[in-house]
């Protein structure tokens, strides 16, 4: 093999672990974010007519600064069950 095509898979390969890194790092909470998320779950059963039907769909929770994104199913008022995702500010 000569030199180039050593030096490009070199490179390939660098650049596919950085994207592994930057891609296993972004999916990480901080205790500073859980507890961000326990606080905006607590806000969200003062809200909904039915807390015990709530069903929080977690894989869909993100935090973007002291923005907490929810997504929740919760029984309305006729008993219907709806889904609806929810921005809570919390400090």
């Amino acid at each position: 093999m000569n030199d180039q095509i050593k030096a490009f898979i070199l490179c390939t390969l660098a650049f596919l672990a950085g994207l592994l890194m930057v891609g296993c790092n972004t999916n990480r909470s901080t205790n500073d974010d859980i507890d961000k998320i326990i606080k905006a779950k607590a806000v969200v059963r003062t809200m909904v007519n039915y807390p015990d039907s709530l069903d929080f769909h977690d894989m869909k929770t993100r935090v973007i600064g002291n923005k907490v994104y929810l997504t929740f199913t919760a029984s309305n008022a006729f008993g219907v069950e709806e889904t609806h995702t929810v921005d809570i500010d919390v400090n």
